[in-house]
């Protein structure tokens, strides 16, 4: 079976406080970061998978490292959106390169995020490089703006394979805001 490749594109996005940002999604979206049967019952356990898929792949180099930074970025503030969707997301040492995993879990879990507390199914979690604070505000924006659609989520929830998965993304991601 062949796996597709990553997506492949480029994206620009007027920042004020850096002007234009050049975003390269080659290897952002990994269909081996797509995982339809997310098997969690927490936050955390949600998390720790996520971080696990990512430290295989070698997006990051220590998982434990990263997964605290996760975890300490998520007490700051909420990283869910319209109560369904969680983006959480560290800048950390132990990232290699920019990256995403997402997971759907079947039933909604306790999503405790700064002061909210939702119950999610999708999970979205992104591995920032410290040397790169301004370079995900691209894909954030990105991630955000096709999961603020109803048909974005619905599609991802029915999805059913890490392939089904990683075709979804890469097309909303090309042709949203990018």
């Amino acid at each position: 079976m062949t796996l597709p490749q990553p997506l492949q594109s480029r994206a620009e996005f007027a920042l004020p406080e850096t002007g234009t940002l050049t975003l390269e999604l080659t290897g952002l979206v990994d269909p081996q970061l797509m995982i339809p049967d997310l098997e969690a019952d927490s936050k955390l356990g949600a998390i720790k998978l996520l971080v696990d898929r990512l430290h295989q792949r070698e997006v990051v180099g220590d998982s434990l490292s990263f997964l605290q930074s996760v975890l300490e970025r998520e007490n700051l503030m909420s990283t869910v959106l319209d109560g369904e969707v969680a983006l959480p997301h560290a800048r950390s040492r132990s990232v290699r390169r920019l990256g995403l995993a997402l997971g759907v879990c079947d039933r909604p879990i306790d999503f405790p995020s700064g002061d909210d507390r939702c119950g999610v199914r999708l999970i979205c979690l992104i591995a920032v490089p410290v040397d790169e604070p301004g370079r995900y505000l691209g894909l954030l924006a990105a991630l955000a703006s096709a999961f603020s659609h109803e048909n974005v989520k619905r599609e991802l929830l029915e999805a059913g394979s890490s392939e089904s998965m990683h075709q979804l993304m890469t097309s909303h991601l090309d042709g949203a805001a990018l």
